[in-house]
């Protein structure tokens, strides 16, 4: 697998080789290199008191008990394999959760960071989400490949204006939005993608749907048989 060469790292970062894939029962975390140093003051679990970008993009109710915010990659198995176990959280409980995503392309996965720009730029056309779903769910379909050629027909799919999407995609808004995204994960020192947050709180990712369904309850404050 190349490596890709952006961002480029930061002095107090070190990325180690290839991203090692840790399995966890029936899921998995993709995880990086070590940093050899940590940012100072930076937080190590939470997001409390971290300045993030505005404008996330979320779906559900904004003013919901639960939070939830994931850091993903697109290119990342792992969290292709937690997309649908969110979709069904999502649609379990409605307007008791928010869940916001944020990009942290990881340097080993090369066009991370193209499909990312694809999603944010499906995102000006209002099909943010829908985009999002195409690039998870089809990860063999254009990992592999070559990307922006299929995610021009993910956003004929979609409808969306070929020339607006094209030319979105090349804009320096949409780089450093994800880049902003990316530095953000690097303050609170993530080590693996997908990296979920429930009310600003780092938690340990549950292998299975039934078992992220439980660790919302009992966020929610629900009884968990």
């Amino acid at each position: 697998m190349s490596h890709a060469h952006h961002p480029k790292p930061r002095p107090l970062f070190v990325w180690g080789g290839l991203a090692i894939v840790l399995t966890l029962v029936s899921g998995a975390a993709w995880f990086v290199g070590k940093p050899a140093d940590s940012v100072a003051g930076a937080p190590t679990g939470g997001m409390a008191g971290l300045a993030t970008p505005t404008q996330p993009w979320g779906m559900g109710n904004p003013d919901a008990t639960l939070r939830i915010v994931e850091f993903g990659d697109y290119q990342c198995g792992a969290c292709g394999y937690y997309h649908p176990i969110v979709k069904a959280v999502m649609a379990e409980f409605g307007d008791r959760v928010y869940f916001e995503f944020r990009h942290f392309p990881l340097p080993s996965h090369p066009f991370a960071r193209t499909a990312a720009r694809a999603a944010e730029a499906a995102g000006r056309q209002g099909k943010f989400w829908e985009m999002h779903d195409l690039i998870m769910s089809n990860q063999a379909e254009w990992a592999t490949g070559i990307p922006t050629s299929v995610f021009l027909q993910y956003a004929r799919r979609l409808g969306l204006n070929d020339v607006q999407f094209q030319q979105d995609l090349r804009i320096a808004e949409i780089q450093d939005r994800i880049e902003k995204d990316f530095q953000t994960g690097v303050q609170l020192n993530l080590r693996s993608v997908p990296s979920f947050f429930f009310n600003g709180e780092l938690i340990q990712n549950p292998p299975t749907i039934d078992g992220f369904k439980d660790a919302v309850r009992r966020y929610l404050g629900d009884q968990v048989q």
